[in-house]
């Protein structure tokens, strides 16, 4: 499976609300016709800043069965039959803010559960440390100490294969009863160097025909 992390922008006077339903109600069911072959396409749109100020209004997850299945939907939404697609997206998001890089999914724990908050943490490692160390921490130390404090329902992590120049050396999705802990945490990383982002979601998916 290959997965992309893409983080959208809303338009400058197009208000968070505004971009959600308009991305939900109006371009996903344009899109649609033109991801055949995605086995997974996923939008979860930013509903609270829980720390830091996240350079995005939306963080779309997409997955695909094979590289065959992402070359033939690129081609099918850059090629000119695609231009209602182009066009509204013109009319609520930032285009040249978008950032998106494949992952790969990190071994997490549990289930998400109905009542639980949904959250994102992005984590850039600090300007001293390279990356494949800032991974291996994150995921042997700084993970582990997370769910003994914080007691996260569920967590799963994915890391790009390479840093991408405005991307996130990690990127967990989080399922929590309360936030407050998960603040704290997050903030201790940040007193060792490293930048983060955490903010409450609301998931949207929809299932694709296959």
């Amino acid at each position: 499976m290959i997965r992309v992390l893409a983080f959208i922008r809303r338009l400058p006077g197009v208000s968070r609300d505004a971009f959600r339903s308009h991305y939900e109600e109006i371009h996903v069911p344009i899109a649609l016709p033109f991801l055949a072959g995605t086995a997974g396409y996923l939008r979860h749109h930013v509903r609270e800043e829980i720390l830091g100020t996240p350079g995005f209004d939306c963080m779309t997850r997409f997955d695909y069965p094979d590289a065959a299945s992402v070359r033939a939907v690129f081609e099918r939404t850059e090629g000119p039959q695609a231009d209602a697609i182009r066009r509204d997206e013109r009319t609520f998001m930032d285009k040249p803010a978008i950032v998106f890089f494949p992952v790969e999914e990190v071994p997490g724990w549990g289930q998400p559960g109905a009542d639980a908050e949904r959250l994102l943490v992005c984590a850039r490692r600090p300007r001293t440390e390279q990356a494949a160390g800032f991974r291996a921490r994150l995921w042997d130390r700084e993970l582990p100490a997370l769910r003994a404090a914080a007691g996260p329902r569920w967590c799963r992590a994915w890391s790009p294969p390479a840093t991408p120049e405005r991307g996130f050396d990690a990127v967990l999705e989080i399922a929590a009863v309360g936030s407050g802990e998960i603040r704290r945490w997050a903030q201790a990383l940040e007193a060792e160097g490293a930048s983060l982002i955490a903010v409450r979601v609301s998931v949207h998916e929809t299932r694709m025909p296959g």
